[in-house]
């Protein structure tokens, strides 16, 4: 028998509502269901409770209160701005965090210290982790290619203009915000090698970062070095595609290029293959799915507080 789906309190709609997390959440609807929302425009959190069959809450606190809502999706914090995440984090209620935070490193090692002792669940969305393209790196990492050693980002000059995935018409047609792409890129080079960096070092024009990692621990000699540099700057563009961030990856046994979220060219044992994974779940559908297992208790892991400190405190190197 199926269980009952998880009620969701959705908080901000943010600019990745209408192009990511709506159509998500209308295929994963037999097991999360929006049934409240809040937004500081009235009329965006009507509309979107009349597309969700949810009932529009006139605030934050009040809305993380509803006995029916068992789980939270924090999209935007709004003009409430860090002062959000100090109201949550005494609801212990779980959250998925899809919006961009103003908190200090402080504010979010408190709120990690008061999750973890509650047993509660705070997932930041890193969706470049779970995009079709690095879903399929990790498998092919675990069967052809072996581990990582080197990591090569060139992040592409639309990334510096616009919010990953996000198009105008979730930004009321005005062009995505600017953000960061350091971010998430560290992330998901943290999330490759499954380390800590011992060093981060920004290139000494600005223009990137590179992030030295311990060797493994199957390595058999600790002199071999671990290494991912990003670099901000112009990528060539693949026949007509737009311009894309570009990964490539060496391998133990071969090496993985990445085209977006989609598309992994790779090569390994003489073997030259190019998949296109747009059949594949998108990320975001990924992200809704495993925060759904832990909110019910499974044990999946999942991104957390400290994976977000650790990537701010990268970028934020002199």
């Amino acid at each position: 028998m199926a269980s009952a789906p998880i009620n969701l309190g959705l908080i901000g709609l943010g600019p990745f509502w209408e192009s990511r997390f709506r159509p998500a959440l209308m295929k994963l609807s037999s097991k999360l269901h929006v049934v409240a929302v809040y937004d500081n425009v009235v009329s965006r959190a009507e509309q979107a409770a009349r597309e969700m069959n949810a009932r529009v809450i006139g605030g934050v606190a009040a809305l993380a209160d509803r006995a029916n809502v068992h789980a939270l999706l924090l999209l935007d914090t709004g003009w409430q701005g860090s002062a959000i995440l100090h109201l949550l984090s005494d609801r212990r209620k779980p959250i998925l965090l899809a919006a961009r935070t103003e908190g200090t490193l402080s504010e979010l090692q408190q709120w990690h210290d008061r999750a973890l002792s509650s047993g509660v669940t705070i997932m930041p969305a890193f969706p470049r982790r779970c995009t079709p393209a690095s879903n399929r790196l990790q498998e092919l990492m675990a069967t052809q290619l072996g581990r990582p050693l080197r990591a090569e980002i060139a992040i592409s000059p639309a990334s510096l203009q616009a919010v990953p995935f996000a198009t105008e018409s979730d930004c009321g047609g005005q062009a995505p915000p600017p953000q960061d792409p350091l971010l998430e890129w560290s992330d998901w080079c943290h999330y490759l090698f499954r380390a800590v960096p011992q060093q981060v070092t920004r290139r000494a024009d600005g223009q990137g970062l590179r992030f030295d990692f311990p060797p493994s621990a199957l390595s058999r000699s600790p002199l071999d070095v671990r290494v991912a540099e990003l670099s901000l700057g112009p990528t060539p563009p693949v026949a007509d595609r737009p311009t894309l961030d570009e990964v490539h990856v060496t391998c133990e046994r071969g090496q993985a290029r990445l085209l977006g979220p989609a598309t992994i060219e790779w090569t390994a044992d003489g073997q030259q293959q190019s998949e296109e994974l747009t059949a594949e779940r998108t990320e975001t559908e990924v992200l809704l799915d495993h925060f759904c297992r832990r909110v019910v208790g499974g044990l999946i892991p999942v991104a957390t507080l400290e994976d977000l400190m650790r990537a701010n405190a990268s970028i934020a190197v002199s």
